[in-house]
């Protein structure tokens, strides 16, 4: 757990960085979205073991996903650019390469959560299917406001 939440700090240090070097505005709701998380992460380790596990299954599976989808748009627009005759230079490949690493490292923590009884939580198809629809919601209105 340790290592998954070094990992995680790690993450969220990247980010701020990357969102003070392009000045990028950050989602109104971080405030609320921090919240709620600690607050899920409480309530499913007050559930027990399998309950927190199942709900780290759900948050990396979505948040892999998103992740794909993020890195599958910029390698789409560099081979665009490139392919125009445009020199797209490694700040772009260097944020690929950031976003493929910590995508990695949440799908380790997907795969934490599976080999330490996420599938023994009750009723897993209820509790996963509900985190990972607050999730979707989640980056979904975050996306837009």
């Amino acid at each position: 757990m340790k290592h998954m939440y070094d990992q995680e700090a790690a993450h969220l240090a990247t980010f701020n960085s990357l969102i003070a070097k392009h000045r990028v505005r950050p989602t109104a709701l971080y405030p609320l979205w921090s919240v709620m998380a600690t607050g899920l992460g409480w309530s499913t380790a007050m559930m027990g073991k399998e309950a927190a596990m199942a709900c780290t299954e759900a948050v990396e599976t979505e948040i892999g996903g998103h992740y794909n989808g993020q890195i599958r748009q910029l390698v789409e627009m560099v081979s665009a650019w490139e392919a125009e005759g445009y020199d797209v230079g490694d700040e772009f490949r260097d944020l690929i390469a950031t976003l493929s690493r910590i995508r990695d490292e949440e799908l380790e923590h997907l795969d934490h959560a599976v080999e330490h009884d996420a599938k023994k939580a009750q009723p897993h198809w209820l509790l996963t299917g509900i985190i990972r629809a607050g999730c979707r919601g989640a980056i979904w209105v975050s996306e837009r406001v």
